[in-house]
């Protein structure tokens, strides 16, 4: 609990400038705006955290990205008009030829349709016949296919499947980073929290000895005090005042952090005051509604785990892509064309083509490095992931322990506190009946304060790991 308040002042000295310990501290108190509650919830806090904080408003861009992603790889498989123009302007055989028609790719057989029309005006040399039509031109209809390499899996059909499998990536990542940044808002809440009951007590501590000053001051002047426990306890004061000022900082350290967390309708940060506080009881309170959940089930839920699986997924299909990839490319078109009009007799009638075209590699370097990458790759997410398993079952059985010992000590800490007050409350009993020393009374007091600050500290590391149990346990709401 000191560490991270240490960590926070640290963090934040450069902005932060206090103020005398008791004018800083009634401006803290007088400061809350008139449209916040009183007492400041943790719900309301997680509340905004979902809908306002810059790293939630972050991630669901990047899912919208991915959706994006996805319609633009689905956009290779979009229809298009393909047109031509050809014009032999002088020579022997002056002619021209145009046409135009409209592609559509498939997304199976890395196939595709097509249709058009082309004409022809002039005369062609024998060896351009094919573009001869007659007078009302060439109607055409095809369709081609992969036989062999591109029959299962091609550039588009990979480019596509992996945009879908990063969408779902990003949207468990998504659901992680919601479950990460409440976890993170709960411990800021909670250390918010604990510094402002630190500083509460803090202050109590200070006002026994602010309050005793000035009845020591009235029994000096009566002369049945020694003037030296005035003395004394304005060094009891300077040491306490001391307290507060450190107290008060880390409060407010605590405040700014949590500010991270807790924003307006509008994503400003709000700063939380002393007087939104909630009670110390409330931190003993907690809800864990999958408290129980066995550590097989957590792990197939587990939004890292499923987000890894979908990587792992990715790899498979290049892979299935690089391995295609040793195959011959052997390429099949059936064409149906029609000639319409007047002209040459051989150009009557509709013809049907199949041309069958291949394509055989003779080395593979390219292939074999890629192949073998990704294969290093997939290997590596699988370790990953057997990784994250593990982590994620020793997390969970120690956050149970912890958990267990946390409840044993905050127990423990309640009743060191009320041993403490009866102690201090029977010194000071001794002290005013004049059988004790003031320096043990201001020792009881003090061993009474560290109990305070015991049972805080105990209290916050409960709520702490209640907080990295609920993220675990994908308890919070999404």
């Amino acid at each position: 609990m000191k560490e991270l308040l240490t960590s926070l002042l640290i963090l934040m000295t450069a902005s932060a400038s206090l103020a005398e310990t008791e004018k800083a501290s009634a401006d803290t108190k007088k400061s809350a705006s008139a449209n916040i509650a009183s007492k400041l919830a943790l719900e309301e806090v997680l509340k905004q955290t979902r809908t306002q904080a810059p790293k939630i408003l972050m991630s669901l861009e990047k899912v919208i990205s991915s959706q994006e992603k996805v319609k633009a790889a689905r956009g290779n498989f979009d229809a298009s008009i393909e047109g031509e123009y050809y014009n032999r302007r002088e020579g022997y055989y002056p002619g021209k030829h145009y046409g135009a028609k409209v592609v559509k790719p498939l997304q199976f057989l890395g196939a595709k349709v097509y249709g058009g029309w082309r004409r022809s005006e002039g005369n062609f040399p024998a060896y351009e016949g094919e573009r001869l039509t007659l007078d009302e031109g060439e109607v055409i209809a095809g369709l081609s296919f992969n036989l062999l390499r591109n029959f299962n899996i091609d550039k588009k059909r990979l480019k596509l499947g992996l945009s879908q499998l990063k969408l779902q990536e990003s949207q468990w990542k998504n659901k992680e980073t919601f479950m990460k940044l409440q976890k993170e808002a709960s411990i800021a809440y909670w250390a918010w929290v604990a510094a402002g009951h630190m500083l509460k007590v803090a202050e109590d501590l200070l006002s026994l000895s602010v309050n005793r000053q000035d009845a020591f001051e009235k029994r000096i002047k009566k002369g049945d005090l020694a003037a030296l426990y005035s003395v004394e306890n304005r060094q009891y004061i300077v040491k306490r005042r001391s307290k507060v000022q450190k107290a008060l900082a880390d409060f407010q350290m605590a405040a700014l952090y949590l500010s991270l967390y807790w924003r307006d309708n509008k994503g400003m940060p709000i700063v939380a005051t002393l007087d939104q506080v909630p009670n110390l009881e409330d931190m003993e309170l907690s809800s864990l509604r999958n408290k129980d959940l066995r550590i097989k089930d957590l792990i197939n839920a587990s939004f890292s785990l499923r987000s890894l699986g979908t990587q792992i997924e990715m790899a498979n299909q290049s892979q299935e892509f690089f391995d295609s990839r040793y195959l011959p490319d052997v390429k099949v078109k059936y064409e149906v064309l029609e000639d319409r009009g007047v002209g040459s007799k051989t150009l009557q009638g509709m013809d049907h083509k199949i041309v069958v075209g291949i394509e055989i590699p003779l080395e593979y370097n390219l292939i074999k490095g890629e192949a073998r990458a990704n294969q290093a790759k997939r290997r590596i997410l699988k370790h990953e992931m057997r990784l994250l398993e593990d982590n994620l079952k020793v997390k969970v059985n120690q956050l149970r322990a912890k958990l267990d010992a946390s409840i044993k000590i905050i127990k423990n800490a309640r009743e060191e506190v009320s041993l403490g007050r009866q102690l201090e409350a029977g010194e000071k009993q001794k002290f005013r009946s004049g059988a004790s020393d003031f320096f043990v009374v201001n020792l009881r007091e003090q061993n009474t304060f560290d109990a305070r600050l015991r049972q805080i500290e105990a209290l916050f590391t409960y709520q702490e790991t209640i907080a990295k149990y609920r993220e675990l346990l994908m308890d919070y709401a999404l």
